[in-house]
């Protein structure tokens, strides 16, 4: 099987991650829909990496420039309990 023949979707993922990682997620999720969270990290993950990187003594506007977030969200980040 050619990957010139791949749909275009697959020609571009092997083109970030390989052919071989290509067929193993063309195997795993062919026919579903898959979309992809814009954070790699869970909530509360990010929560408590904000609130380290702040005791530590970063300001909030290097913290929202580290995470992409808005200097209010990493206030409100800093109010929240770790759980």
């Amino acid at each position: 099987m050619k990957r010139d023949d791949w749909q275009i979707v697959y020609q571009e993922l092997a083109d970030i991650i390989g052919e071989t990682a290509t067929r193993k997620v063309y195997q795993h999720f062919r026919g579903s829909s898959v979309s992809f969270p814009l954070r790699l990290l869970t909530h509360q993950a990010l929560v408590t990496r904000v609130q380290q990187d702040y005791t530590v003594g970063m300001t909030i506007h290097e913290l929202a420039h580290k995470y992409q977030l808005a200097d209010r969200t990493v206030r409100n980040y800093l109010r929240e309990k770790v759980k």
